[in-house]
């Protein structure tokens, strides 16, 4: 242990609350803490994973539609991670619940896609977009959790080194064919859609007019043939959003 991560330990030891462990395997442990005076949560991630570029390109950003990264310290067998609390409710709960209109999925995904954009723009793929990595916060917007899988996009790898992701939203080039890419989660964002919509996957079936092209666009096997870029999915599911 280094001697910055013994001082975020008694940090938190001396000032914080614990009040819960979310998750707890042989790859990551996220704890949940409350400042005992000024009643500010926050989550300490201990990963496995080291992705620690990842967080800390990300360090200090305020974006309403994902986590602020405060803090990231490198161990010897595990990353450090402080970052923001996320309150809500879990996408995948409410869709359980049966009450996501279509209206919300759309305004949903729209949330994740400007999440997305800022992620694109620093060349970082988020790799594991799915409902259960997705809070809606209590004023309605969309947050994009869980970076563990993200990597950045680079010009010497033709594949991922590590394939990482969740079945059936991981697009195909994940599975060790093609490095991912934009299209990679912009794949994984036209599965989510299909699923708000009407509960199955795309290669299942896929909704009729406007909204169904924009998902098979999202969805195309080959990457080329899908959006390139969240700049324009926006722009076709905020032009949906005007006309319905």
């Amino acid at each position: 242990m280094s001697k910055y991560s013994e001082f975020i330990e008694k940090t938190l030891e001396s000032e914080y609350t614990h009040l819960q462990c979310f998750k707890n395997d042989d790859s990551i442990k996220i704890d949940l803490y409350k400042h005992t005076k000024i009643r500010k949560k926050l989550v300490l991630i201990r990963s496995k994973n080291r992705n620690d570029h990842i967080f800390r390109i990300l360090r200090g950003i305020n974006h309403p539609n994902l986590p602020t990264v405060f803090d990231v310290c490198a161990c010897d067998d595990y990353l450090m991670v402080l970052e923001s609390y996320v309150e809500g409710e879990s996408l995948s709960k409410l869709l359980q619940k049966g009450c996501v209109t279509k209206k919300q999925a759309v305004k949903y995904t729209i949330d994740v896609c400007e999440a997305l954009k800022t992620l694109h723009e620093k060349q970082i793929i988020h790799r594991d977009i799915k409902p259960e990595n997705i809070i809606i916060s209590p004023d309605g917007k969309a947050i994009l959790i869980d970076l563990q899988a993200a990597r950045l996009v680079t010009d010497t790898d033709h594949k991922d080194t590590i394939n990482l992701g969740t079945v059936g939203y991981a697009a195909p080039e994940q599975y060790g064919v093609h490095q991912s890419t934009p299209p990679t989660d912009i794949y994984a964002v036209g599965v989510l859609l299909n699923e708000l919509i009407i509960n199955c996957h795309p290669t299942v079936r896929i909704p009729s007019g406007k909204l169904g092209k924009i998902i098979s666009k999202c969805t195309e096997t080959q990457i080329y043939n899908r959006y390139q870029t969240v700049d324009k999915l926006i722009a076709d599911l905020k032009r949906y959003s005007f006309f319905h």
